[in-house]
């Protein structure tokens, strides 16, 4: 069986994959927004005579957070001659299957997050006859889904503003009740203790961004610290917050983090694991 492993920012992979479909793309993605769809458009120059079917969830708690976004469906007409869309209430698998001969069987959703920012993982697999047995099951999935048009779409999507609009006075008005305030400071609470729980595991922050440097230049290969700051942010959010600087046990966790990635290089660099050559850093093996 032919099989490859597909890991943390996959999108460059994603997008030679899908590039290959000739007929017939089937995607099953749970989750699916504007960002997911620019992506997959990167894949085909101008609209293609490709078919698509997509199975996915929408519904109005996901429309309403915009998880699964009826704008994105709609796109997918401008990109592909014949759009097939069902909706399957409680659909988890995320599966990509281009022209019945590669497929992939990912945790990842069409969306930023997914092919982007999450660490994400999964299995690209060319046996045609494994492929056979996949979209068949999925196929099963699509047609005991709801199977709509684009007109219901276009409804669905004119509904989904007036939505957000809704919900964004609703949240303009609770952000400044007693009750949002309270559950700030209970989000903060979890929030410290989770960062304090990185101290007690023996670790620093420099030890850590120094892991993570590791980590992302054998998966990426040679970056400047320019490229290397926007990747460790992806990765450690809570400790690389700009807007805030959090001092615990005398640890930095926030505004001061690309110092501490400096401090991580220089380390790295001193105990010859990685070298600096012409404005990028690279792995000495």
């Amino acid at each position: 069986m032919k099989y490859k492993f597909l890991s943390f920012s996959w999108k460059d992979e994603f997008i030679d994959i899908i590039s290959k479909t000739k007929e017939e793309l089937f995607i099953s993605s749970p989750f699916i927004n504007i960002e997911g769809v620019k992506i997959l458009s990167n894949c085909f120059l101008k609209k293609t005579s490709i078919n698509i079917s997509l199975l996915t969830n929408l519904t109005s708690q996901n429309i309403i957070n915009r998880i699964t976004e009826p704008s994105a469906l709609l796109e997918l007409y401008k990109l592909f001659d014949q759009v097939k869309i069902s909706s399957l209430g409680k659909l988890h698998a995320k599966v990509y299957i281009v022209d019945n001969e590669i497929g992939i069987i990912t945790s990842a959703n069409l969306t930023s997050g997914g092919l982007i920012n999450n660490f994400e993982y999964g299995i690209l697999i060319e046996d045609k006859n494994v492929i056979s047995t996949i979209k068949k099951d999925m196929l099963e999935y699509f047609f005991l889904g709801n199977i709509f048009d684009k007109i219901l779409l276009e409804k669905i999507n004119k509904e989904s503003e007036k939505l957000y609009r809704i919900k964004n006075e609703m949240d303009n008005f609770i952000e400044n009740t007693r009750v949002a305030q309270l559950l700030k400071e209970a989000t903060e609470i979890i929030d410290f203790n989770l960062l304090k729980s990185r101290i007690r595991e023996g670790k620093t922050i420099n030890a850590i961004f120094s892991d993570t440097v590791l980590y992302i230049l054998k998966k990426r290969g040679p970056l400047s610290t320019k490229e290397l700051h926007p990747l460790i942010q992806l990765i450690h959010p809570d400790i690389c917050d700009d807007s805030i600087d959090r001092v615990i046990e005398g640890q930095h966790f926030g505004k001061k983090w690309k110092h501490s990635v400096r401090n991580a290089q220089k380390f790295l660099k001193e105990k010859g694991l990685i070298y600096l050559k012409d404005g990028e850093w690279h792995l000495t093996n």
